[in-house]
């Protein structure tokens, strides 16, 4: 009797065992097979780390954490050739670059300065959709504790397996502060206008 309860006692530990396995090989390779979203999480994950602080962590701060990972997981030319398209062709390699620079300025203060506080709120991936070849749209949402969603839409492709944004929405959803100095985000991220020309109108993403 007692080396049957033993023998029954190990095969449930064998059966538990191998459903482990089974389960975390699933999750590797659900992220194997979507490595964008996951990409987004952490970027998201290091805004939320970032607002948790934001009583002890000034602009300056906040913009060199966030700058580290967007050099990192943004590809800013791609997304400067991107908005701009035909126009890109067009550009000197010295407008090229001025450009680039002044839109990666851009972008990190606009994060900097709006994801500088907590209130309760979490991240959440709302939306996957896969375009073409190696490029899938993922929407992420920065949830209020009444509900309240500010969504922004990532465009991320795969050079060679590295993934990274090459392209994004300006968030929608509940209003945000009015920023109006010539070098802050509604100068050039509302949305990332054509050098030379008054950025006034939302875009879709680039």
């Amino acid at each position: 009797m007692r080396r049957r309860r033993n023998t029954l006692r190990n095969t449930l530990s064998c059966v538990l065992a191998t459903l482990v396995v089974v389960v975390c090989l699933g999750v590797w390779n659900a992220a194997a097979r979507e490595p964008a979203p996951a990409l987004v999480e952490r970027f998201d994950s290091l805004l939320l780390t970032t607002m948790k602080q934001g009583d002890v962590l000034d602009f300056d701060q906040r913009y060199h954490r966030i700058a580290q990972r967007i050099d990192t997981d943004f590809d800013i030319a791609q997304i400067a050739h991107r908005r701009l398209g035909g126009q890109w062709a067009q550009m000197s390699a010295q407008a090229r670059h001025a450009y680039v620079a002044r839109l990666r300025h851009t972008l990190i203060a606009r994060y900097a300065h709006d994801y500088d506080h907590y209130a309760g709120q979490h991240f959440m991936i709302s939306g996957l959709r896969t375009l073409a070849g190696d490029t899938r749209e993922v929407e992420a949402a920065l949830v209020m504790p009444d509900g309240r969603r500010r969504v922004t839409h990532y465009i991320l492709a795969s050079d060679h397996g590295r993934w990274r944004v090459v392209g994004l929405s300006q968030p929608s959803g509940y209003a945000q502060a009015a920023i109006t100095n010539e070098d802050t985000p509604q100068a050039l991220f509302g949305w990332l206008g054509r050098p030379g020309t008054p950025a006034t109108h939302k875009s879709p993403p680039v």
